[in-house]
This record gives C-alpha cells, sequence and structure tokens, in this order.
C-alpha cells in the first residue's frame, strides 16, 4: 500500500506512543472494534504520518518472498509494543512495561547515533530494515513511560478507548475529540432529557 492510499490515523493523544494506541477504534466495544493496523503497510504508514524516526528504506516497497514473513512477524511485534502501552499506562502492567523496556534495549542496540543539525542534537536512528519501525515504536513508547503520566487519560466515552494526554489549562478534558466523542455523548444526553 502506498503512504498516499492509506487512511489518515488519529492524531489526538499528543504522543505519537498514544496516537499508536488510538489506531484500535471503538477499543472497549468487542462488536464495534477496529484494527486500522492491519499490516506492515500500515505499520510504515503510521510511523511516516506521525513522524516517527523510522529509517523504513528497505521496507518502502511492499516485501516479497522471506521478507513478507519477516514484515508479518515485525507487524505482530508493533502490535504487541501497542497493547503493552496501553496496558502498561491504563493497566499499570509491570508485565507490558517490562516487554517496552526489552524492546527499547533491542532497539538501541540496533540502531545508530546521528547528529541532527536542525535539532543541533545527537538522534537514535532505527536500523534501516524491516525491523525500523518496530525500534522506533519502542523508543516512543520507552520515552512516554519514562515520562510524567499523570494526564494520561481514556475518553468517557463508554465504547471509544481512545487515550490521550489532558493538556487542558483545567486538566479537565473527558473526550478524545470534542467533535467526534464530545458530541455524540450530548446529543445522546439532550435526547435522553427530552425523553424523561
Amino acid at each position: 500500500m502506498a503512504q498516499s492510499d492509506a487512511a489518515a490515523f488519529p492524531r489526538v493523544a499528543g504522543h505519537p506512543a498514544l496516537d499508536l494506541v488510538d489506531t484500535v477504534h471503538w477499543r472497549l466495544d468487542p462488536q464495534r472494534a477496529i484494527d486500522t493496523l492491519r499490516d506492515f503497510d500500515d505499520v510504515v504508514s503510521w510511523c511516516h504520518q506521525m513522524n516517527v524516526r523510522a529509517a523504513t528504506g528497505a521496507a518502502k516497497s511492499a516485501p516479497s518472498g522471506a521478507e513478507s514473513d519477516v514484515a508479518a512477524r515485525e507487524h505482530r511485534a508493533v502490535v504487541a509494543l501497542r497493547e503493552a502501552v496501553y496496558e502498561a499506562v491504563f493497566q499499570h502492567s509491570s508485565a507490558a512495561a517490562d516487554l517496552i523496556a526489552r524492546e527499547h534495549v533491542d532497539a538501541l542496540a540496533r540502531s545508530s547515533l546521528s547528529f541532527d543539525e536542525p535539532a543541533s542534537a545527537w538522534v537514535w536512528v532505527p536500523p534501516a530494515d524491516l525491523s525500523g519501525p518496530r525500534a522506533a515504536v519502542a523508543m516512543s513508547a520507552h520515552d512516554l513511560l519514562t515520562s510524567d503520566l499523570t494526564t494520561a487519560r481514556q475518553c468517557a466515552d463508554d465504547a471509544c478507548g481512545w487515550v490521550y494526554l489532558d493538556r487542558s489549562p483545567r486538566r479537565n478534558r473527558i473526550w478524545c475529540t470534542a467533535a467526534g466523542c464530545g458530541n455524540r455523548n450530548r446529543v445522546a444526553r439532550h435526547q435522553a432529557k427530552q425523553k424523561g
């Protein structure tokens, strides 16, 4: 799948690792749940859209043969990291945090340091192979887990399940988006009052 053909991924969470969690739509409703990271190409498209530093030179064209098996394994590993982020942040799972830590150490071992002139800083550059997106996701997940998580929230909608960092001035954001879940729930409350 070409990057231009990919659907836009949600970018409402305030951190790439949480935006990755939000690639599952309707997480809290098993009947409606949709995983938008269907394959490795979606993972690559997500990395590009989120500007997650992933050296995906070998991953830009559709893998074939043995590479397709590697791509499928890498896709499953990224999905496992996504679920580990959700479980570590919102369920305080030490097993999930351990998975992220192991993936982070592995990512650093396979990555290289490069000086970024505009940022005037050294940055980690993931490997330029099919494991690049997983390495980038692992670094992003580790960055999130080792930051202040007191503003991490989950949408108050009963089915949505999207997550975000609440950076509102009063720290009182309850919906993933005001136009989506916020509006839908306000309309539902209004209709319930009208019937009552």
